[in-house]
């Protein structure tokens, strides 16, 4: 992996692309923290408001998320788009730098480690290795039942 730009993009397509994205936003945040946290980078899971423009209006969704140096990281995005199928194409797979001109972030609150649920050593090992090498991932939208055969981050909580 050259940089930590590669990397967070690479570990968001993992995770959409392995672990089940509806209504996982909070545990998805935490996971991607604790992530950084084993490679000494501080990607804060937060808490905050998700502004989409759609069809001139902004609507608003709370929402949990990460932040990396002032960069929005966030894998679970696309929950919206399995949830408002009118307006899929508003809401990427996720989002890892660049922030599409329709959509918005605001920060409420820090979502602090100790409030966090713990994810194994071992399975962040293995999840930051695996992204790391990840080269065959692919960039695709899913459905939600396609999304319901993933792997639920909730049962791998130690």
């Amino acid at each position: 992996m050259e940089n930590t730009s590669d990397f967070l993009n690479n570990l968001c397509l993992y995770c959409v692309s392995n672990y089940e994205v509806m209504n996982s936003a909070r545990i998805m945040s935490s996971f991607i923290y604790q992530c950084g946290r084993l490679l000494n980078l501080d990607i804060m899971a937060v808490e905050g408001i998700l502004y989409v423009e759609i069809n001139g209006y902004k609507r608003q969704y709370a929402h949990c998320f990460n932040t990396y140096k002032s960069n929005i990281i966030d894998a679970s995005i696309y929950q919206y788009a399995l949830i408002y199928k009118n307006v899929e194409n508003k809401f990427p797979l996720y989002i890892s730098e660049k922030l599409p001109i329709h959509i918005e972030y605001k920060i409420s609150d820090e979502i602090k480690y100790m409030n966090q649920v713990k994810f194994s050593k071992h399975l962040l090992n293995k999840v930051i290795n695996e992204a790391k090498a990840a080269t065959n991932l692919k960039k695709e939208r899913f459905s939600l039942m396609e999304d319901n055969k993933k792997e639920n981050l909730f049962q791998l909580i130690r």
